[in-house]
């Protein structure tokens, strides 16, 4: 006779919410090529279902961020009549499922690639003058495509104490944060897309990566001016290994995004099934049953930033719908003054505990229906240079909490720390910046 507890468990895996995250993939890379209202509802309503489903698997921090975001979009939603938007915002949110499915077996076909054990080597090949330059060029190469899954790898070759663990920490998260103004492998290029769509994915590549350049450099004269040119030319050419892939993803995704006319987003969710495809079937390639465990792995350590991300999308949907009509005056500011509050509103709000999701949602509602005379991409990167900085410092990001994790250090300590400097220096430049080259772009186009 079944026992309560056996038919508990058998109910509990029967109704997991991974396999939707395959169906929805499967679904939005059809949707690809042919899309339709059928397909969209269809998408929404599994996404809502998927939802539903993780609600009892998810983190009790997940739960406290997303329950006064969904009671909000619920009360509006009744408020001004708007449950359609609802729907809309869970069609909206589908097509991300296909983004973290992508890049959960990007990180799989990463792990397995012979050019990640080389760099490791290399790592720890380094003298202590080059081992800040070299996380710091290091954690925005290798976290350009890893994400967060480079501080693991920074993090067992970190050496000394604990002070010297919390100095390669900051670094690590100097360099990781900065990769979001260019990389179409974070969630932050992909999210901002939607919400500022139609910018074209070289464009927003080819000035995060001045933007992100501009960074780097700042921090390494603020926080490592005494390692010379040479030694941070060696740190930098540990690298090699990893130049070559990351350009052809970033310039197949980018080819893509022209050619076919796709949005960064759609781009890479096209991208990395070829990439995966070509590894499986390679002479060196990688063998299939392991990546399908990481796969199926990866599917379930995603589910919190997935329902984050749904739940963000309902409410800026709602927001949206709820603000339409209303008078803002926030279109007679300048230019810089625009981009000056974009950034500081997302960075601000991390601080005290605002995810970057909702309030990159927030201030986008704000500002982008309304007349500022910024140029999209600019928005765009305004925008997720707020999400640079939020990742950076914020408290409840994902990324000063692997950190946190990885490196052993309170994560107090990254948050309000040496950090905060870089980005109120590098914060105020890149408004000047951005503002020059909403300049040039507005002379040009």
């Amino acid at each position: 006779m079944v026992s309560k507890r056996s038919r508990r468990i058998a109910a509990d895996q029967l109704f997991r919410p991974e396999p939707l995250l395959f169906l929805l993939w499967a679904l939005e890379l059809a949707r690809l090529a042919w899309d339709s209202e059928t397909a969209r509802a269809a998408g929404g309503l599994m996404m809502a279902v998927y939802v539903a489903l993780s609600i009892a698997r998810l983190r009790r921090a997940t739960l406290w961020l997303c329950a006064p975001l969904a009671v909000l979009a619920a009360a509006l939603a009744q408020a001004f009549g708007l449950w359609n938007e609802v729907v809309r915002g869970f069609e909206s949110a589908s097509i991300f499922m296909a983004f973290f499915g992508s890049i959960v077996l990007l990180r799989g076909l990463a792990d397995r690639r012979p050019e990640i054990s080389r760099t490791r080597r290399l790592f720890a090949g380094l003298g202590e003058k080059e081992t800040s330059g070299a996380f710091l060029v290091g954690a925005h190469v290798i976290g350009s495509i890893l994400v967060v899954g480079v501080l693991a790898i920074l993090a067992s070759i970190a050496k000394g104490d604990a002070a010297a663990r919390r100095r390669a920490a900051e670094a690590s998260q100097r360099g990781l944060c900065l990769a979001p103004l260019w990389s179409p492998f974070w969630i932050a290029s992909a999210f901002v897309a939607r919400q500022i769509p139609g910018v074209p994915a070289w464009e927003i590549m080819t000035l995060g990566l001045a933007l992100a350049a501009t960074g780097l450099a700042i921090a390494h004269l603020i926080y490592a001016r005494r390692t010379g040119m040479a030694e941070l030319w060696r740190a930098v050419r540990g690298f090699a290994p990893l130049l070559p892939p990351v350009a052809l993803c970033a310039a197949m995704i980018a080819g893509l995004s022209a050619a076919a006319g796709f949005g960064t987003l759609e781009a890479l969710i096209a991208t990395v099934p070829v990439l995966a495809l070509v590894a499986l079937v390679s002479r060196r390639g990688v063998r299939f049953a392991p990546l399908a465990g990481d796969l199926w792995r990866g599917a379930g350590q995603v589910r919190d930033e997935i329902v984050i991300v749904a739940t963000a999308l309902v409410l800026g949907r709602v927001l949206e719908g709820a603000a339409s009509g209303t008078d803002l005056a926030v279109g007679a500011l300048p230019s810089w003054g625009v981009i000056g509050c974009i950034v500081a509103a997302i960075t601000i709000g991390s601080l005290v505990g605002v995810h970057q999701l909702v309030s990159v949602v927030v201030v986008l509602v704000v500002f982008a229906p309304l007349g500022t005379n910024v140029a999209d991409v600019v928005m765009t990167e305004a925008a997720l240079l707020g999400w640079a900085f939020a990742s950076m410092v914020g408290v409840t990001a994902v990324s000063t909490a692997t950190a946190s994790a990885m490196f052993a250090i309170p994560r107090i300590q990254l948050v309000y720390g040496p950090n905060l400097i870089f980005v109120a220096v590098f914060g105020v430049i890149s408004v000047v910046l951005l503002t020059i080259a909403n300049e040039i772009h507005s002379a040009l186009f």
